[in-house]
């Protein structure tokens, strides 16, 4: 189907081999040179391409169908034909020289989809699925490319790595892949990419010119007009909302409200996803309402009964002004109390505050009080590989001692995975009659995106 040549010399005075070798085998052909010499060419083996299924769309490990194997050979395997029959041949002539020369193992692949699959731990996955490269050396090459998520990956065994270095696989494909695919011509961007490797190979000096400033493709200059408008839009927004925020503050601070209903207020004003969207303001903003809450908390209180000024007391002496519900919450932090007492006790009052706590309990149905909340939960079910399970969890009040149940669905061992068409480590798959050299790869290489 295709094929290509390598040379060998065959040294003047030899006729007697040359006939004796062209007898025995019909892979060698004469090509006559100037001069004295003649040139014997060994012709390379027919290429044949593995069977591939054309309603498939997305690939696992298992599905790729792989270059080597019973009655296939070759070096590419591209289910979709993005590679014309030509190019084709021309690259699997050039990766067979290449493995003539320094036995270097390559593997080209390309791929419609790999699903939700990361293209860098599919390409390590598949290359030791494979074991890509001799395993004495383990200098195999894969290059995958695949189509819908736009990456070309460079993955190379332990063996090459200090030749194709991450670098040089990175400046390979900005040079080589990126352009070339951009256009639509992959079969040229690939056979270019090969030349490289095979330039490298033969000479690792050539190697240093990748280290320099001669990049052949160069990424598009960043359009900075449309960051400075995103810029200036977001700090317009921040200013818009700094000024909202300050302008509600202030109308509480100059509101006739007292100082309780302010201190609400203005707790609901200071909580909320600004704080995130808008961080340079908001700090500002919660600094001075934090000095404002505290305010509105602690300054002097005065009767309003007989207008006698009342004084704040102590965790201790509010055990005679609260109820036993009320220091619970306390005690578990859900409500926080302050009472306030004239110096003659002819008045009191009872002021409440949301406690730390507060979201981790909700309102007794039975009681009232804040102190219903999760207590314990107890698996009754445990899940299988075939069965969901079933969980029970336990509402209690700390108060009154009420409980609720409810029961929620334990999902499945293993259902999001076990079952997953993509998983990057299947077992007996189409590759494990590859015929490449045991070789493996540790993750060494590097991905485009085009």
């Amino acid at each position: 189907m295709w094929c290509c040549t390598t040379s060998t010399i065959l040294a003047q005075g030899a006729p007697v081999i040359l006939d004796s070798i062209l007898e025995s085998t019909d892979s060698l052909v004469l090509e006559p040179q100037a001069g004295e010499q003649t040139k014997a060419v060994l012709q390379a083996p027919i290429f044949r391409a593995p069977k591939y299924d054309a309603e498939k769309q997305m690939y696992a490990i298992s599905d790729v169908p792989s270059p080597r194997g019973e009655n296939i050979s070759g070096y590419i395997s591209d289910p979709k034909d993005y590679l014309d029959v030509v190019v084709e041949r021309r690259i699997n002539t050039l990766l067979y020289e290449l493995e003539q020369k320094s036995s270097v193992e390559t593997a080209v692949v390309l791929l419609p989809s790999i699903g939700q699959e990361v293209p860098k731990d599919f390409a390590v996955a598949l290359f030791n699925s494979w074991k890509i490269g001799k395993s004495d050396t383990d200098n195999g090459l894969l290059i995958l490319t695949v189509m819908d998520q736009r990456r070309t990956e460079f993955e190379v065994g332990y063996g090459l790595e200090p030749i194709l270095t991450d670098v040089v696989c990175f400046r390979i494909g900005v040079n080589e892949i990126v352009p070339s695919f951009k256009a639509g011509a992959y079969g040229l961007g690939i056979e270019n990419a090969v030349l490289r490797v095979k330039e490298f190979m033969a000479n690792p000096d050539a190697i240093d010119e990748v280290y320099g400033f001669g990049v052949d493709y160069e990424e598009p200059a960043i359009d900075w007009g449309w960051l400075h408008l995103i810029v200036s839009i977001y700090a317009l927004l921040c200013v818009i909302f700094g000024f909202r925020f300050f302008g509600q503050a202030y109308d509480i601070q100059r509101s006739k409200d007292e100082y309780y209903d302010k201190y609400h207020r203005l707790d609901r004003l200071k909580f909320g996803c600004a704080q995130v969207l808008f961080p340079l303001p908001m700090f500002f903003f919660s600094r001075i309402a934090k000095r404002r809450l505290k305010h509105y908390r602690f300054a002097p209180r005065f009767s309003k009964k007989n207008g006698r000024p009342m004084a704040l007391l102590t965790n201790y002496d509010e055990i005679d002004y609260l109820r036993e519900a009320q220091l619970l919450e306390e005690e578990i932090r859900t409500i926080l109390y302050d009472v306030w007492v004239t110096d003659d006790k002819s008045d009191f009052m009872i002021l409440e505050y949301k406690g730390p706590n507060g979201r981790n309990y909700t309102n007794c149905s039975e009681c009232g009080y804040k102190s219903f909340g999760k207590n314990k939960s107890y698996v009754s079910k445990p899940p299988t590989f075939y069965e969901e399970g079933q969980r029970i969890d336990y509402y209690v009040c700390r108060n009154c001692n009420y409980v609720e149940e409810e029961f929620a669905v334990i999902a499945m061992i293993g259902s999001s995975s076990s079952s997953s068409s993509g998983s990057l480590h299947s077992s007996s798959n189409s590759s494990s009659s590859s015929s490449f050299g045991g070789g493996s790869s540790g993750g060494g290489g590097a991905g485009v995106s085009w």
